[in-house]
């Protein structure tokens, strides 16, 4: 039965897509991207919660003082809560691909928190590794994304 169902949901699971920039310290900025997979898991009174699974990419800068040169991806997986009026929360745990000083180890946790309208998202993600291994700048990131069925 599980066979069956799986599949289903799977193709009608949105996916989001999403673009723009991150920052770390000293505001050194450069572009992301992202994409995440949003089965739902169970509807609430007021919203519904839902796995999240994706990745990040993180474009290296030049010109820095810092050790940000290389780029940098992260997948993770984790849940997102959208309540009906357009509020978004959710937090993960990922890898990372590529080390720089903002992101310089495993495990990176991801939080983001934003606003929803029908397809279109404002999204502020910080990603970080919650200091268990040095340095631990992180990534803070504000991105527009766009939901796909």
């Amino acid at each position: 039965m599980a066979c069956a169902v799986l599949p289903a949901a799977a193709q009608s699971a949105p996916v989001d897509i999403g673009i723009g920039a991150s920052a770390t310290r000293e505001n050194e900025t450069t572009f992301v991207a992202s994409v995440a997979w949003l089965p739902e898991w169970r509807r609430t009174q007021n919203g519904v919660l839902r796995w999240d699974v994706g990745a990040v990419y993180v474009r290296g800068r030049d010109n820095t003082r810092f050790d940000l040169s290389e780029d940098a991806g992260v997948f993770h997986g984790g849940a997102r809560y959208e309540r009906d009026n357009g509020f978004v929360a959710g937090f993960g745990v990922g890898v990372q691909a590529g080390r720089t000083s903002a992101l310089s180890g495993n495990p990176q946790f991801v939080s983001t928190v934003g606003w929803r309208w029908e397809r279109f998202s404002l999204l502020a993600r910080h990603i970080s590794n919650a200091s268990i291994k040095q340095p631990n700048d992180g990534e803070t990131m504000l991105l527009a994304a766009w939901r796909f069925r």
